[in-house]
């Protein structure tokens, strides 16, 4: 499992969030790999320095996010396949710090988007030609339009209808989209 999550939050506080998330994640049985520490290089997201230009509590905030690997039995995989990988790619992904912008909210229509480079970036270095990808948070579908252009499946999960129609579109006009198919818990009453 490839789990993007941010290092840390400011907002009513500072928290750490990665630490904590891996945490639950090794409680409730993923057995930890390694992390990807994606620089996105966005300082835009400060909102506050603390004791301005005081070190009487200034706010330390890294703009980067976290992507934790995590697996269940073993490492490495048991099935093989056709990788389209190539060699110097392997390398720059292998790298465990990623450096490249984040993704425009307003371009994309999500309060939380991420650049379809992040995606194909797990994608190519994770998976083989034709596997299935799963995203339990759809969101805008970046997830599932890096799949179709990488010759993967996708399996995408949203609670939010909204966001749901902003994935499919994305997947119809970015992604080489055969069948396209919705499901929708019913309504009730």
């Amino acid at each position: 499992m490839c789990l993007n999550i941010p290092l840390d939050k400011n907002k009513g506080g500072q928290q750490s969030v990665y630490a904590d998330i891996l945490n639950i994640a090794k409680k409730i049985g993923w057995k930890y790999h390694s992390t990807i520490v994606w620089n996105e290089g966005n300082i835009s997201k400060r909102t506050a320095w603390g004791s301005w230009c005081s070190p009487s509590a200034p706010y330390v905030i890294a703009p980067v996010e976290m992507i934790v690997l995590l697996y269940k039995k073993k490492w490495k995989k048991q099935k093989t396949g056709e990788s389209d990988i190539t060699k110097e790619e392997f390398i720059e992904l292998t790298n465990g710090i990623w450096t490249f912008p984040g993704e425009s909210r307003k371009k994309v229509k999500h309060p939380a988007p991420f650049p379809i480079e992040l995606p194909k970036r797990c994608i190519k270095l994770f998976t083989f030609i034709g596997e299935t990808v799963l995203d339990p948070f759809l969101g805008s579908g970046t997830t599932l339009v890096a799949c179709s252009l990488l010759n993967r499946k996708g399996i995408g999960i949203e609670i939010d209808r909204s966001y749901c129609e902003i994935a499919k579109k994305r997947l119809l006009t970015e992604g080489k989209i055969f069948t396209l198919e919705f499901s929708q818990k019913p309504e009730t009453s």
